[in-house]
């Protein structure tokens, strides 16, 4: 049978779904009539008349960026979830290479700083020194500038690949094309000179909020751009410049490469070559239509801090790896819990939004951070809550840090 028509992988395809967020009204509802919905699914599918919704946009702002998240219905996260974890994902899973880390099982951010802090090693121990040099490069508005022609090309080329049968790869190529119209943004007011301008140049995923709706008539779409928070781009994101990893790892044979969805970078003792290595790079993001950020990309030598997923790294000429915390994560972070004390003040916020959202921060940086900076970072809390973070299980030497009366 069609895995897109197998009730049962639509069923487990909703549990998944219920399981992200099950304390919202909308999933507890869809949950009580998940028979019902796997079935009204699987009767879409089979009769070619299902049809995703754009989903609910809400914007966010962090670190002084603006950008638009996509929360997708109950029925849309649950047919994304039978594509991504029974098509796509297996269908690009043998073409990635190992250091390209985002949004895969086993991996993450995590695991890709462990694998830069892997790859100064190993260039220590073959060249004996710390004199090399890193090159990190960065895309300006990586998903929203994605071409849908170019995505579509590539993904099918993947699933072209995939050894699956004929039917299901049709059904999946279908879906994909259904899913990228709910990501197209409404141009209706521009000519069609500027929109072809557009499709070559860096766009503005929230150009149409606060225009006259009147404007936005649908008549012209401009077919380019992934949605951030849509599960099918996060497969997109992944392998999307997959020619780029290619051209590091095979064509040039860069051992110390690894890439972070739209962040990558390469380690050689050779600047020269790390500067033809980039001009490669630009030629074949010129062929994707991906924007280098020219202003975030650079060459740094390898035994002067360098900074990658906030991380600070240098190699110590006696092999030494150091990770530090980006200082500027602590400031904004002190600031955003002076910003809480104010909002709990205001009634606006309780509690224990404040602690989970302390613990998560800390739970995740500590490693990274001083004694010192622990420690101030616990005394400010305490200052400005009168209150000690509590921690269910584990954490023992992070809470014993958090206690500790550090000097300089």
């Amino acid at each position: 049978m069609n895995l897109f028509y197998d009730a049962n992988n639509i069923y487990e395809a909703g549990a998944k779904a219920i399981a992200g967020s099950n304390f919202k009204q909308a999933t507890q509802l869809f949950e009580m009539n998940q028979l019902l919905e796997t079935a009204h699914l699987q009767r879409d599918l089979k009769e070619g008349r299902y049809e995703p919704e754009p989903g609910q946009k809400f914007i966010i702002s962090e670190r002084g960026k603006t950008r638009f998240i996509t929360s997708n219905v109950m029925r849309d996260k649950t047919v994304n979830h039978v594509l991504c974890d029974e098509v796509l994902s297996p269908s690009i899973a043998p073409f990635v290479i190992y250091d390209n880390d985002a949004s895969q099982k086993g991996k993450g951010v995590k695991h890709h700083r462990d694998r830069i802090e892997v790859q100064l090693h190993d260039y220590y121990q073959r060249h004996g020194n710390n004199q090399g040099w890193i090159l990190l490069v960065d895309f300006s508005g990586y998903y929203p500038n994605i071409p849908h022609d170019k995505c579509l090309e590539v993904m099918d080329g993947f699933l072209d690949r995939s050894g699956l049968q004929p039917d299901e790869i049709t059904v999946a190529k279908w879906l994909m094309r259904k899913i990228l119209r709910t990501f197209e943004l409404d141009v209706s007011r521009f000519s069609d000179e500027e929109i072809e301008e557009m499709m070559h140049a860096k766009i503005n995923p929230m150009m149409n909020v606060g225009v006259d709706p009147k404007l936005l008539t649908g008549k012209k779409m401009l077919r380019k751009g992934c949605d951030i928070g849509s599960q099918p781009s996060q497969n997109i994101g992944i392998i999307y410049p997959y020619r780029l990893d290619n051209y590091a790892k095979i064509v040039r044979g860069v051992k110390g490469y690894g890439r972070y969805t739209d962040d990558f970078h390469a380690i050689h003792e050779s600047r020269e070559f790390l500067e033809e290595l980039l001009a490669g790079f630009r030629v074949i993001a010129k062929e994707f239509d991906l924007i280098i950020n020219e202003k975030k990309t650079r060459i740094s030598p390898i035994d002067q801090p360098f900074r990658i997923l906030k991380v600070q790294y240098w190699l110590t000429d006696t092999g030494k790896v150091v990770r530090k915390i980006n200082p500027k994560s602590v400031t904004r972070e002190r600031r955003k819990l002076k910003a809480y004390k104010r909002l709990l003040d205001a009634g606006r916020i309780d509690y224990e939004t404040v602690e989970n959202s302390f613990k998560s921060w800390i739970g995740g940086n500590w490693k990274l951070m001083s004694m010192q900076q622990i420690s101030n970072m616990s005394l400010l809390y305490y200052e400005l809550f009168q209150r000690r973070i509590t921690w269910k299980k584990g954490h023992g030497r992070l809470n014993w840090l958090m206690g500790q009366p550090w000097r300089a």
